[in-house]
């Protein structure tokens, strides 16, 4: 089958398009034929250096369709079109994920590649009218807006909840997810246009994130919703209103966040991490896209063979959304 490669760390010159033996699933598994994978921050940390035996397949987001089942399973049938829960032994919790819990691609091989087998409990048929690279761009961003939306920021009517650097890929499905709940949702963003562009996905404010005073223009908010870290969280704190929770899944501008102590017990804040989300949270999304009228947005596609230039996209000041690989082009 054809993949991609992670031969090196470091820039994206490291994947390496290749071929590998075709995967067959053993008992409880299936084989997936995959039409679409996107990236995420993941493959990026993973790319530049982090824990990974190389060569690797990186990639956690594919739909497909299944081509083979193994002994044991009785809910998947071959010809099956499925996206896949990016995760695998959650756990039974709704509060954390397990001891065991790994997400997909790395150290198994990932989405990056014409095939992948996974458990049968990983694949769901694929959202109605979706197309098969919307579907690709779900899994991940998807189910870790939804976790932070409804478990965490209690997102709905009469909540008002802050993204920063709402471009980004989930923060786009945040903003979407959102205002599809009834919350009201600002974001900060670095151009003009990339502002315009959020007002149409469902934003009704926002301001550029240079601007010093950005926190008093947007706030107060209920919530923030944030995958920046580093030099965000200062703003932040000043946009929460008393008794707001900063949700936290990332940390792209840095590992490092200020938290102002005092303010933090007098102001009744709360700081809530996330990684992720469990398979009912997953099944709730799909529910919820069943009836959805929005979409991902979806910033560019690539062949397979050009993962490495999907990366440099990855990185460009200019990404408005997420990032795609178009594996099977003649289904799409």
């Amino acid at each position: 089958m054809r993949a991609v490669e992670l031969r090196a760390f470091g820039g994206p010159e490291g994947l390496v398009p290749t071929q590998l033996p075709d995967p067959r699933p053993g008992p409880g598994e299936v084989a997936v034929d995959l039409v679409a994978a996107s990236l995420n921050r993941r493959d990026w940390w993973i790319r530049k250096g982090g824990r990974a035996e190389l060569p690797a397949v990186l990639g956690s987001d594919g739909a497909g369709i299944v081509s083979a089942v193994g002994a044991e399973v009785e809910d998947v049938e071959i010809g099956d079109e499925v996206v896949i829960y990016p995760a695998r032994d959650w756990g039974d919790s709704e509060h954390r994920s397990g001891p065991d819990f790994a997400i997909l691609g790395v150290p198994g091989q990932g989405t990056y590649a014409e095939r992948i087998v996974v458990r049968a409990d990983q694949v769901r048929p694929r959202p109605p009218a979706w197309s098969w690279l919307e579907a690709a761009a779900l899994p991940v961003a998807g189910i870790t807006a939804w976790r932070s939306l409804v478990r965490y920021a209690a997102a709905g009517p009469e909540r008002t909840i802050l993204v920063p650097g709402g471009a980004g890929g989930v923060a786009t499905f945040v903003i979407q997810l959102g205002a599809a709940l009834g919350a009201r949702m600002v974001a900060t963003t670095s151009s003009p246009a990339k502002l315009e562009r959020l007002r149409t996905i469902g934003a009704t404010d926002g301001a550029d994130y240079r601007d010093p005073d950005w926190p008093e223009r947007l706030g107060p908010v209920e919530a923030v919703i944030d995958s920046v870290g580093g030099a965000a969280w200062p703003g932040c704190f000043r946009a929460l209103a008393p008794g707001g929770i900063l949700v936290c899944f990332g940390d792209t501008d840095g590992e490092v966040g200020e938290v102002p102590i005092a303010d933090l017990f007098f102001a009744y804040f709360r700081i809530q991490g996330t990684t992720l989300g469990s398979p009912r949270e997953f099944e709730a999304l799909l529910t919820h896209c069943a009836q959805a009228a929005w979409r991902p947005v979806i910033d560019s596609v690539f062949p397979l063979e050009a993962a490495a230039d999907a990366h440099r996209r990855l990185d460009a000041p200019d990404r408005f959304g997420k990032v795609v690989l178009a594996i099977d082009e003649s289904r799409l």
